[in-house]
């Protein structure tokens, strides 16, 4: 028997795993973003991370799963982000403006994962994942909510949810791929573009 395949192989330290994953991670954006998703292989991600294709494997089977990761994480983090930005201490309409506001923040703060999360490409990708749909209801119960309270003139939640999302995401994509086309300062343009979808939807 060979005397190297004989040895045991060793077990990773603690977070080791956790940091290459990040790392295959890093690339895989890197890439992705470079090359398109539809160009980027497993082969090429494993090359920049510098580990062989079996060991990239190990952690995960295939592109759509990376993606799935990538998504998922930003998902997460807009969940979070709205968590933290919900002020018991303020009226409805506040913290549900408070909520739009962290969405669009937190998006502009991390716009690879934003630009990687909602191309057209990875949209199948992320229909599976939970902390997406949670994100959505989660905007689909707040304009609910708003509607019971008198605060929202009578809709379909879903549309409100579309709608406001749409501006948010439009806005977004504006600062992220075409600044330069873009002369008003980006906070106003945000409050603005907020306050705007919100106001079409005021009850009276």
């Amino acid at each position: 028997m060979n005397q190297i395949s004989a040895m045991p192989r060793s077990r990773k330290k603690r977070g080791e795993g956790a940091a290459r994953r990040g790392e295959i991670l890093a690339a895989a954006k890197r890439l992705f973003l470079a090359e398109g998703i539809e160009h980027a292989t497993m082969r090429r991600i494993a090359a920049d991370v510098g580990v062989s294709s079996t060991a990239l494997y190990v952690y995960f089977p295939d592109k759509t799963a990376i993606l799935d990761a990538i998504c998922e994480a930003m998902f997460e983090a807009l969940l979070e982000s709205h968590a933290a930005s919900q002020s018991t201490g303020k009226p409805p309409l506040d913290r549900f403006r408070d909520g739009l506001l962290a969405y669009v923040d937190l998006a502009l703060s991390r716009p690879d994962e934003y630009r990687l999360t909602f191309t057209a490409k990875s949209h199948n990708a992320c229909k599976s994942i939970e902390s997406a749909e949670k994100s959505f209801d989660m905007l689909v119960r707040g304009a609910a909510e708003l509607i019971e309270a008198g605060l929202f003139r009578p809709e379909e939640p879903l549309v409100v949810a579309e709608v406001l999302w749409a501006c948010m995401h439009g806005a977004v994509m504006l600062l992220l791929n075409q600044p330069e086309h873009i002369e008003t300062e980006p906070r106003r343009l945000i409050d603005t573009v907020i306050d705007t979808a919100m106001r079409g939807f005021r009850a009276g």
